[in-house]
């Protein structure tokens, strides 16, 4: 079974195509907007706007129906939770539990708030592929080696994941019992599993050190190329400077 922690959804869009610290600037500037104004119209704002995001970008409803089912039961949780600790004149109440208007408004926005969040980086991560996040990350100045080594993360989560189901699949059809019960004879039984992995990351790592090295990672007085530089284009200036309005304008609006 192929294992992928990349969120990216390939399309040939607009929002596809603007520069990575375009969509990271709206990301950052839309997470500030839900703790800056903590209203329910705002959160409703935000939320449709990321809704017209990814229509315009294409993201199939099965994969926003997936990020929706799996944020459905914290929503529901933290709205329920909030809701019935109500103060003041209850609407309902049940010993010391006590449902309020001031406590559904206040459950309301927290759900909405999360949903919020939640679209706002999903947006970004379904429109962003790894490679160009890294470049987007490396151009607003991290330094290249954490740059390299959040690219390596990225690379290798998904394939020592595949590596762990192959090896198990190998083992069980060896006959090797993982459904033991109890977790320390469950995780005993693993044992074969972990000393392969542990074997195989070994291996690789040395690879990769070989690799860095004869590309002269770390050497004194080496100037770093990029195969691909990022470039802001006419139009990622111009969103920038919206955006870079926008908040302006909602700062001078909540301070006033």
């Amino acid at each position: 079974m192929a294992v992928s922690f990349d969120l990216y959804v390939p399309r040939d869009t607009a929002i596809h195509r603007f520069d990575p610290r375009v969509k990271l600037a709206f990301a950052v500037e839309a997470t500030l907007l839900t703790f800056l104004w903590p209203t329910i119209g705002v959160m409703v704002a935000l939320i449709g706007v990321c809704l017209l995001g990814f229509w315009r970008a294409r993201i199939p409803a099965a994969r926003l129906g997936g990020v929706v089912r799996l944020l459905a039961p914290l929503l529901a949780m933290v709205f329920g939770l909030t809701a019935i600790f109500g103060t003041g004149e209850a609407l309902i109440a049940a010993g010391p539990l006590a449902i309020t208007v001031d406590s559904l408004v206040r459950g309301a926005l927290l759900a909405l708030r999360l949903l919020a969040l939640a679209l706002i980086i999903f947006l970004w991560l379904f429109t962003t592929d790894q490679a160009a996040l890294v470049r987007g990350f490396v151009a607003l100045g991290l330094p290249y080696e954490w740059g390299l080594t959040l690219a390596l993360a990225l690379r290798y989560l998904p394939l020592f994941a595949a590596l762990f189901e192959q090896v198990r699949d190998a083992q069980q059809a060896r006959g090797l019992d993982l459904e033991q019960r109890g977790f320390r004879r469950r995780l005993l039984a693993y044992r074969p599993v972990l000393i392969a992995m542990f074997i195989s990351a070994l291996r690789n790592s040395e690879h990769l050190g070989w690799a860095l090295e004869a590309r002269a990672l770390g050497a004194a007085g080496v100037r770093r190329s990029t195969f691909r530089p990022l470039h802001l284009r006419p139009f990622d200036w111009f969103v920038l400077a919206i955006l870079g309005v926008a908040f302006i304008v909602a700062v001078a609006l909540r301070i006033l």
